[in-house]
């Protein structure tokens, strides 16, 4: 039997207490004691019931044989300090009374029940003795926590439920109606009336919450977009059944390339572990993340090496200059789906980390700083487990919410997650897939907070989870498979990453004299070139001749310069003789054809005027004549 004396925690373990983290978030911290009036009673091992008044509250606690020492002095204080405000804007609850601690002067308390009383005056009109309860505060996650047996009694005016252990207690009621609530930057809409109860209403906050978050993964995608198309990383993305319902793009230059992708398909797309020179910066990981949701999703699989792009999604990762080449490989993934259920489940008690974003993002620019996250997803992945670990071992400001051992259980949960992948399935129906992902889930978090010292009742929650595969159904229909057992591959995206090499493909395909009819193209190693033409004149009025017709030596002249991208090449003039028909910053795009030694130099009309000849010029090796 372990006795609480004083209220002792054994510590959280990352991997373990997933959940109870989740709880803590949710339920929101106790500051300050200002105490009342407190009354002390005595109770021994034989049991019985001891009593006393805190403020103008009467408190009991019903203690069974061997429940406390002999010789235990009970003390009951009430706390009117302790703000419970975000907690019940959270859940959707209103206070009764003010928080009571039950606590020991000597002796040790194990177990018992506690009943409380209520003023029956402060309820609304509609609330019932079914919507009131009883919460006890978990010191060591700093989370309020229901008593899912509590049950009030209106003829008494005393509500009674069994204490997992002895702190903090308050009375409070659903409130009546509907509102619209927050968990995570998601609006959760909850009614309650005359028959809902206090376990029924909990259980339909969970279900409410992992639906909203679930259907983060399922949405219409955006626009792939690249605001400055690199000129140095080759991006190729293709589909193993060969559609375009995948897409990737690289953006800019420099060091480092941001790799943009659009998940087209209505599920999580998960990469594989990162190749050498591609990691996740602190870009790729805020990337619209409007919200706390999408940055513990995006660290936890930091956590892997790996990257999610959410269904319906835009994603991105960043190539650094130790690619050379590299294939991104991802799939259909049914653990993701089972991840953003365990987010729904447990941040539902969790309105600490649901509201920290800021504390969360400073968590993985940390880990995407660090040297070895350059490396690749390897040192990505040990980068983040170190992250997370050391801020892990920091102190929580005393009767605080303990957002970082909140955080540390809910990657703990995720690892719980991994762990148990193999129990999702791999045949039968779209839907039977779907559920086994929530009961991957529904495992993790009934460890995690089965473990809890706040109340074995609580896993009773997740038996009642049921979130209905029909959530999903209008996304899935015709697709035979979408999510994945075994080895968790069933439909692969590819992104195939080069370097481009702008200046070995001038020097190889461009660099020369290119000849046409009464035109000249030259154009060297490094981009510059010129166009010389001589025009076709009017003989019969000379006026209509263009100024360069007699110009010398060269006659009509135009410098430009070459650009190459992986989108193509473009010719820019820099200078020219005829700026009615080549101003300054004129683009002109240009092509090369290696084999037949040819280039075109593409413009709106043909260059050569009056629409003789051809945009087609030829290279010394050339078999045939270009222009006329």
């Amino acid at each position: 039997m372990q006795f609480m004396q004083q209220r002792e925690h054994h510590p959280v373990r990352t991997a373990v207490l997933i959940a109870a983290t989740v709880m803590t978030l949710l339920l929101g911290g106790c500051t300050g004691e200002s105490p009342s009036d407190d009354s002390t009673a005595t109770v021994g091992a034989e049991g019985g019931e001891v009593s006393g008044d805190a403020g103008e509250q009467r408190v009991t606690v019903t203690v069974p044989r061997e429940g406390a020492r002999n010789g235990t002095e009970v003390q009951f204080r009430e706390l009117p300090e302790v703000d419970t405000g975000p907690t019940d804007k959270h859940l959707g609850v209103a206070g009764l009374g003010a928080p009571v601690e039950i606590s020991t002067t000597r002796g040790a308390l194990a177990r018992g029940r506690v009943s409380l009383s209520y003023d029956s005056k402060k309820l609304p009109r509609g609330v019932t003795a079914k919507q009131i309860g009883i919460m006890v505060f978990d010191s060591g996650l700093g989370a309020w926590f229901p008593l899912l047996d509590a049950a009030a009694d209106p003829r008494t005016h005393r509500v009674t439920g069994t204490a997992p252990h002895f702190s903090l207690f308050r009375t409070f009621f659903v409130k009546p109606g509907e509102q619209l609530l927050h968990i995570a930057g998601r609006g959760i809409k909850m009614t309650a009336d005359a028959g809902t109860t206090v376990m029924g209403y909990f259980q339909k906050l969970i279900t409410a919450s992992a639906v909203a978050i679930v259907k983060d993964l399922f949405a219409i995608p955006p626009d792939l977009k690249c605001d400055k198309p690199s000129g140095t990383v080759v991006a190729k993305a293709s589909t193993a059944v060969g559609d375009n319902s995948f897409s990737a793009c690289a953006d800019g230059d420099g060091k480092e390339v941001t790799l943009n992708m659009v998940n087209g398909m209505a599920y999580p797309i998960r990469l594989d572990r990162l190749p050498s020179g591609v990691t996740v910066t602190g870009r790729d990981v805020l990337l619209g993340s409007g919200d706390s949701i999408t940055v513990i999703r995006n660290v936890f699989w930091m956590t892997q090496g790996q990257r999610i792009i959410a269904g319906a999604k835009a994603g991105s990762v960043t190539v650094n200059e130790k690619m050379k080449s590299a294939r991104l490989h991802g799939h259909m993934d049914g653990s993701a789906v089972a991840f953003d259920v365990l987010l729904g489940t447990l941040l539902a008690f969790m309105p600490a980390l649901s509201a920290d974003k800021t504390w969360i993002e400073g968590i993985a620019q940390k880990a995407v700083n660090s040297a070895s996250a350059k490396e690749g997803g390897a040192g990505l992945a040990r980068a983040t487990r170190a992250t997370v670990d050391d801020a892990s071992t920091s102190k929580k400001p005393e009767g605080q919410p303990d957002v970082v051992s909140q955080f540390g259980t809910l990657m703990g949960a995720g690892d719980c997650l991994l762990d148990v992948k193999d129990s999702l399935s791999e045949n039968g129906s779209a839907n039977k897939r779907f559920e086994s992902a929530v009961k991957a889930a529904q495992t993790c978090a009934k460890l995690a907070l089965g473990r809890v010292e706040a109340t074995e009742l609580i896993p009773a929650l997740l038996d009642s989870l049921k979130l209905v595969p029909e959530i999903v159904q209008s996304q899935i229909a015709g697709i035979s498979n979408i999510l994945t057992g075994g080895k968790y591959k069933l439909t692969s995206v590819f992104v195939d990453l080069s370097r481009f090499d702008s200046a070995a493909i001038i020097k190889a395909e461009y660099q020369g004299t290119w000849q046409a009819h009464r035109r000249k193209i030259s154009i060297e190693a490094n981009g510059s070139g010129r166009y010389n033409w001589s025009p076709f004149l009017d003989y019969d009025d000379p006026s209509n001749d263009p100024p360069c017709a007699t110009a010398q030596p060269k006659g009509c002249e135009v410098s430009f310069r070459l650009t190459l991208t992986p989108a193509g090449a473009t010719a820019e003039v820099t200078a020219s003789n005829d700026l009615e028909e080549w101003p300054i910053g004129r683009k002109v795009r240009v092509s090369s054809n290696v084999g037949a030694d040819t280039i075109v130099f593409d413009t709106d009309d043909n260059v050569d005027y009056d629409g003789a000849g051809s945009n087609e010029f030829c290279g010394p090796r050339a078999t045939r004549y270009c222009g006329a």
